[in-house]
């Protein structure tokens, strides 16, 4: 895939559409950068359409994600989500109140049994930890992350290898390396991700998974805790205890600001 795979497995884009910035740390710098337009062609040449999904009509699709309009509507909004091959085009919020909030609340603060795509108070939004967990329903057609399910089929976690997550200052990209039914337990939970010891019990349990289904990208099992993994999360199944994730791990980083300290 003519990707270099080393230690730190963190790279910088030269430029699509993109101005590269600098920064030290992780979300220490006051830039911002342009977002990115990601065409998502879905293997045959056409765009995909131009649904506007978001509270102020974005779409990642045409690289119009307004940040500044999203976060006067809901100051939750930290991020965008963008899975090209999938209907999955959506905000990510993170609740400063309740962990779960966003399970029974919509993007724009209001009850609704669809909630929103977010994330727990114990991961930083800067995007820095070592997993991050996005939560979603996805358990009927109509759910906001009902379209992890594509990657069930092997042709098309084959040929659909990345996702795309927007911040107010940041564009990042991951490769999808995994996809399979985990088990039903908290994944923000069961390990010390801030230690060295915590991140490598996680990445043994991944790839020791023989889920049957399970899809796995060939090249990816040298992961190491340096690098940064995001894991999109349905809901546990009632009566089977099992979740669908998709993993991607951390391949671009438009404004070389993906850093973190390990405790050994």
């Amino acid at each position: 895939m003519g990707k270099e795979r080393g230690k730190y497995a963190v790279l910088m884009i030269a430029g699509v559409c993109l101005a590269i910035l600098t920064a030290t740390g992780c979300g220490n710098g006051k830039e911002t950068v342009e977002s990115e337009t990601v065409q998502d062609t879905d293997k045959t040449g056409e765009g995909r359409s131009e649904e506007k999904n978001g509270l102020a009509h974005e779409t990642a699709a045409d690289g119009h994600v307004d940040f500044e309009a999203l976060q006067q509507e809901n100051p939750d909004i930290f991020a965008w989500l963008y899975v090209p091959g999938t209907d999955i085009d959506t905000p990510v919020l993170q609740s400063p109140i309740s962990d779960d909030f966003y399970q029974n609340h919509t993007s724009d603060g209001m009850e609704g049994q669809e909630g929103a795509l977010y994330t727990e108070m114990p991961n930083m939004m800067n995007m820095c930890d070592f997993n991050t967990i996005i939560h979603g329903k996805d358990g009927k057609e109509s759910d906001l992350f009902s379209g992890l399910h594509r990657f069930e089929e092997p042709e098309f976690f084959e040929k659909n290898e990345k996702f795309y997550l927007y911040l107010p200052d940041n564009v990042l990209t991951y490769e999808v390396f995994a996809a399979y039914y985990d088990e039903g337990s908290d994944i923000l939970r069961r390990f010390d991700y801030t230690t060295y010891a915590g991140c490598e019990a996680y990445l043994r349990q991944v790839f020791g998974s023989r889920e049957m289904g399970k899809q796995q990208r060939e090249g990816w099992d040298d992961l190491t805790p340096y690098h940064f993994i995001v894991t999109l999360n349905g809901e546990v199944r009632s009566g089977e205890g099992k979740q669908y994730v998709v993993l991607g791990a951390l391949v671009e980083d438009a404004a070389g600001k993906i850093d973190r300290v390990i405790l050994e």
